[in-house]
């Protein structure tokens, strides 16, 4: 989590969620070590999470594409709501956090399996929202957006995809940024036409909204120490990056990585008209 909520009680650590499909068991295997010590995190545990619980198992899908209040430079993407993939919103206890504008997209995986039907993704974006909500103790998913492998777009984080909504996606560079997670692991799969259009069409719309060039760079300041960057470290980013330009982390997966020139450059090309 970000900002005030960084803190609060019962918010964890852990890993990315791996959705397994239909399962009726789980064996994990976890090592760890602390110096010369083999040593375990304490308060480990495995979350299961099932996705139907609480929600409709179908939910209908809900699209939006309205005019913003702030014009963009291209046209906002056909975006399945947060009704059409069943989130409970009595989950979410505080209202989004805003802050000042969009100054770079992070494109995401979420390292699960590429093994699922595009019928399935409400179920899977339900489990991560489950998973960071009831597991992790944040407030909201994670994610501003979601893509399939099909290339459908969904809202992630509440608050308005249209406004700069803090999300928790890019420890250190959640401020002033939006993060796009594709449904999958990229490091096994390679990204289809249908996965970098919706990208680059969700990106060079955000980034449009505030008249930055989404071929272009920036200079962002780390809020934090993460492994990567320092705690006021000023960094240079191009306006579509990858998680791991600003985490220490695989995200999004080698193949999707390699694609973000191609997304740049298609985002640009929607900006251009």
């Amino acid at each position: 989590e970000a900002g005030s909520d960084a803190g609060a009680g019962g918010v964890r650590a852990g890993t990315q969620p791996l959705w397994t499909g239909p399962a009726d068991g789980v064996q994990v295997r976890v090592t760890g070590r602390h110096g010369r010590l083999s040593r375990l995190p304490a308060g480990l545990r495995v979350e299961l999470v099932d996705p139907a619980s609480g929600t409709a198992s179908a939910p209908s899908y809900a699209t939006t594409a309205t005019a913003t209040a702030t014009a963009s430079t291209v046209p906002q993407p056909v975006v399945t709501t947060r009704s059409g993939w069943g989130a409970d919103e009595s989950l979410v206890k505080d209202p989004a956090t805003y802050t000042t504008d969009t100054k770079v997209v992070f494109a995401h995986h979420t390292a699960g399996t590429n093994d699922y039907t595009c019928e399935q993704s409400p179920d899977i974006i339900r489990a991560i929202f489950l998973y960071h909500v009831q597991g992790q103790g944040w407030n909201d998913i994670g994610y501003h957006f979601l893509v399939d492998k099909c290339g459908t777009v969904f809202e992630g984080r509440a608050g308005g995809i249209d406004k700069p909504v803090l999300g928790a996606q890019t420890y250190g560079f959640n401020t002033d940024t939006s993060g796009v997670a594709v449904l999958g692991n990229y490091n096994d799969a390679l990204s289809s036409p249908p996965v970098r259009e919706a990208v680059a069409a969700v990106a060079a719309w955000k980034l449009g909204l505030y008249g930055y060039d989404a071929a272009g760079s920036v200079v962002l300041t780390a809020a934090a120490d993460n492994g990567k960057y320092t705690k006021g470290q000023k960094v240079t980013l191009n306006r579509i990056s990858g998680h791991r330009d600003g985490y220490p982390t695989e995200c999004p997966g080698n193949n999707l990585y390699a694609d973000l020139p191609a997304i740049r450059t298609l985002a640009a090309a929607a900006q251009a008209g």
